[in-house]
């Protein structure tokens, strides 16, 4: 690790960084949602603050990108600590040390990332379309195929991602008619996937044209965690990242509602 993150000023083993690395890893591939649905640009490094966003247009009967608008990259962080006594208590007992901290602190972090992305799809879509009734069958392949429908005449093409709420995947998941189950009908044109997100509103889904050249995520400094120093006897921590959300095409999303 580069020194700017003070990770070897840190009293703690290269077996307990590994523990903690480990614990924000796991944690965010568990929880995060936006980067199951939009591909990575990066991670670029922190030094990295801004990044290019190409729009399109037709020049001569050429498709050509436009001069770039650069958007800033957002520091998103959360702090633990870890107790001097309780570093003490992992080596001299076999009770090992509990990094539920750290798990915390990650999931405050990808939890503001997700609504930095997902969130920020929901407010830039252009297109709606009528959500249906969830819990009659054929209700969730007619509704998805409505807004495939739009963004398809917009010339959004696939792979098309959903993301809904818990409640709104347990109606789709429970439809099932004839041996035939409404979720796997929805896969079949939903190749991107499938996605459930805590925060989304039970009475929308996002649907988006997850292609790269429509919209991605940029990472500067991708999830990491830096020593800060002692407080007393105690050492404090912080897990961060640098993230932006890049919308191409403002057309590649489609909010049923």
């Amino acid at each position: 690790m580069s020194d700017y993150l003070l990770r070897d000023d840190a009293p703690i083993s290269p077996e307990t960084w590994a523990k903690v690395d480990d614990m924000v890893v796991t944690v965010a591939k568990k929880n995060l949602v936006g980067r199951k649905v939009l591909e990575i640009a990066g991670p670029l490094g922190w030094g990295v603050d801004v990044a290019p966003r190409f729009g399109f247009a037709v020049d001569d009967d050429a498709y050509v990108a436009d001069a770039p608008a650069y958007i800033q990259l957002k520091e998103i962080a959360a702090e633990f600590t870890l107790k001097a006594q309780h570093l003490a208590m992992a080596e001299q007992t076999p009770y090992g040390l509990d990094l539920g901290a750290v798990a915390m602190a990650t999931v405050k972090v990808v939890g503001a990332e997700d609504d930095l992305v997902v969130g920020g799809l929901i407010k830039a879509a252009t297109k709606k379309a009528d959500l249906g009734d969830w819990t009659a069958m054929g209700g969730p392949f007619a509704a998805v195929s409505r807004g495939i429908a739009l963004l398809r005449k917009a010339g959004i093409d696939e792979p098309y991602a959903l993301v809904l709420s818990p409640l709104k995947y347990a109606q789709l998941a429970s439809l099932m008619q004839h041996g035939r189950r409404e979720l796997a009908m929805v896969e079949s044109i939903a190749k991107g996937g499938i996605h459930q997100y805590a925060d989304m509103p039970d009475d929308q889904v996002l649907l988006i044209g997850a292609a790269s050249w429509n919209a991605d995520i940029v990472l500067g400094q991708d999830l990491v965690t830096a020593y800060l120093g002692n407080e007393g006897l105690d050492h404090r921590f912080r897990v961060f990242e640098t993230v932006a959300l890049r919308i191409k095409r403002s057309d590649c999303v489609c909010v049923l509602a």
